[in-house]
């Protein structure tokens, strides 16, 4: 909802986000079984209906990013873009906020499209404990997460402090600079994982079974560590130079809460939030609740004890 305030236009559609808040509040917990895909005590048919379930998010992932593109379109257009693409042009890539939480959705876009490739019981088994999983992880936890937070805190740390930015330019900085590595980094580890299958957690560059092959991709990656690096140096330099300036701000901050393009009545079921808990609640039990029973009562006890001491 801060997005499309941010863009100067209105949030496409409220019930939408509101559907998809209540979606991904229902299926984002009882999937935790596709870390599991390939262990032998998890039966089969339990992998499967995780398998589903995290598929079905994929559904409230697409609605997200439909109702998200249809704002900032509002917004691009309401200052002044023309044509089909034009609205992008005029968007305010002048704002920190606003550019570090747009280039973390873009890279997200691509976490989400390899996220698929995890999700599949089969085609896990290519990329499972690869470097293709990091490289999934840099793009949703260190893209779409972190990047996300960069964004927030640019408005937030000055409206918490009564104090303006340091430097927007370094803002600017930061995000294309943590952008750009991002994607030489998880561009690298995906299709070492995919090509190569190194595997993950692993000090590559002393293994001795490390292949030539995979140097160049290593490389990449390494530059991407280290674009990185810098950009995170950037962002605490920032936020440092705007918390002990001595500045003030000429007026309060206010939190950019959009306004919803549609007015009309919110639908009764996205207003109460009981049956979701409730179906929420019961999604977790059927998901966990007969694999835990079935694992607890056939595990065996029987490995030696340890005297650590």
């Amino acid at each position: 909802a801060m997005v499309p305030k941010q863009a100067g236009g209105k949030l496409f559609s409220e019930p939408l986000a509101r559907l998809v808040f209540w979606l991904f509040l229902a299926l984002s917990i009882p999937v935790g079984v596709h870390h599991q895909y390939v262990d032998p005590g998890v039966p089969a048919g339990w992998k499967l209906v995780h398998a589903t379930l995290t598929y079905l998010l994929f559904v409230p992932s697409m609605l997200t990013a439909f109702n998200v593109c249809a704002s900032l379109e509002i917004g691009g257009r309401a200052r002044g873009g023309k044509g089909l693409l034009g609205w992008i042009r005029t968007l305010p890539w002048d704002e920190p906020s606003f550019v570090a939480q747009n280039l973390a959705m873009i890279l997200f876009v691509f976490g989400g499209i390899g996220g698929l490739t995890n999700a599949s019981y089969n085609l896990n088994l290519v990329i499972h404990n690869t470097m293709w999983v990091p490289g999934h992880f840099h793009l949703t936890v260190g893209s779409a997460v972190t990047l996300t937070f960069f964004g927030i805190l640019y408005w937030l740390v000055p409206m918490l402090t009564g104090k303006p930015l340091f430097s927007k330019k370094i803002a600017l900085w930061q995000s294309w600079s943590w952008f750009l590595g991002m994607l030489l980094m998880s561009n690298g580890l995906h299709i070492l994982g995919l090509n190569f299958g190194p595997p993950r957690r692993t000090m590559l560059g002393s293994a001795p079974y490390a292949a030539e092959g995979w140097q160049p991709l290593l490389i990449e990656a390494a530059l991407g560590g280290v674009i990185l690096g810098i950009s995170g140096l950037l962002f605490y330099y920032n936020m440092v130079r705007t918390v002990a300036s001595k500045e003030k701000l000429a007026k309060p901050m206010e939190m950019p809460v959009a306004e919803s393009l549609d007015t009309g009545p919110m639908p009764d079921f996205l207003d109460r939030w009981r049956p979701w808990v409730a179906v929420t609640v019961a999604l977790i039990l059927i998901a966990y609740g007969p694999l835990l029973i079935n694992l607890i009562s056939n595990i065996g006890l029987t490995s030696p004890g340890y005297k650590l001491w």
